[in-house]
């Protein structure tokens, strides 16, 4: 891949199915939209272009490749297992354990023991056996969630199914949108994990002394907003960003302007 010119338009291009496709991009030097932001080379990991491409390209290969179950009940132990303190392996390995004893039938989890007695188990992630962090504390919330969750009414519309969800102990708004991004393949909600935060401050979209303790639907606008410009759907935009992020922290400090990211959508591109 390679870089021709700031000021022509940028060409993507896709082999699916065997055949190319493409996506055009606004000249690297053209302003996004939003405050002084402008839109960058495709090709450099972090800027508004490399974020579209890469949205688009997952959008190809695999558009719902953030699910994780077949049903609310399925993304709630999942998101509330996950999340800060807890790298993603183990998170998945515990919601696979949990979803392989209850076998479908979650009403078991009001029980806040039989929870307890599943997250205290060694697991076993990537051939070595490991514990899973707060595991009583997330037992709690597993059973607290899983007695109030019939009361929720799960038609609800998105942003107000994440105000329901948000009721339930130990879910806040991160981990409520997570939930009903992963059941609903929404648009309509932002899950600000902090590889999420990163990318946004690292674009200046974000205002100074925003913190998502405090800022948490202003930030969401504006990461909808952002990606509303750029044309990419927020629940991939969201996904795409958070698995970049995650694998450029996990590397050296090098140029990585033209290596390609671990286990993302290769692409060759000209201008």
């Amino acid at each position: 891949m390679h870089s021709l010119s700031l000021s022509t338009d940028q060409i993507v291009y896709a082999l699916k199915e065997e055949a190319f496709l493409e996506l055009r991009l606004p000249p690297a030097s053209t302003g996004v939209g939003i405050s002084d932001l402008r839109w960058g080379m495709h090709d450099h990991p972090k800027t508004p272009a490399y974020w579209a491409a890469q949205s688009w390209m997952w959008g190809l290969e695999a558009p719902r490749h953030y699910k994780l179950g077949k049903s609310l009940e399925d993304e709630l132990v999942a998101c509330l297992l996950g999340g800060y303190g807890i790298p993603a392996e183990v998170g998945i390995a515990a919601y696979e354990r949990i979803r392989s004893e209850c076998d479908g039938r979650y009403e078991a989890l009001a029980d806040e023991g039989f929870v307890l007695d599943l997250l205290s188990r060694p697991l076993e992630v990537r051939g070595r056996k490991v514990r899973y962090r707060f595991a009583r504390q997330k037992a709690h919330f597993l059973a607290s969630s899983f007695q109030a969750l019939p009361e929720i009414d799960q038609g609800l519309p998105d942003r107000a199914l994440r105000d329901g969800i948000m009721t339930l102990k130990g879910i806040g708004p991160k981990t409520a949108s997570w939930v009903v991004r992963n059941w609903r393949d929404s648009d309509l909600v932002a899950i600000l994990d902090i590889h999420i935060v990163r990318a946004c401050e690292h674009m200046g979209l974000f205002e100074p002394g925003w913190r998502v303790e405090r800022h948490y639907l202003a930030m969401e606008e504006a990461f909808l907003a952002f990606a509303e410009v750029i044309g990419a759907r927020p629940s991939l935009l969201d996904s795409v960003m958070w698995n970049v992020m995650r694998e450029l922290a996990r590397q050296p400090v090098i140029d990585r302007r033209l290596e390609p990211t671990a286990d993302l959508p290769l692409f060759a591109s000209v201008n």
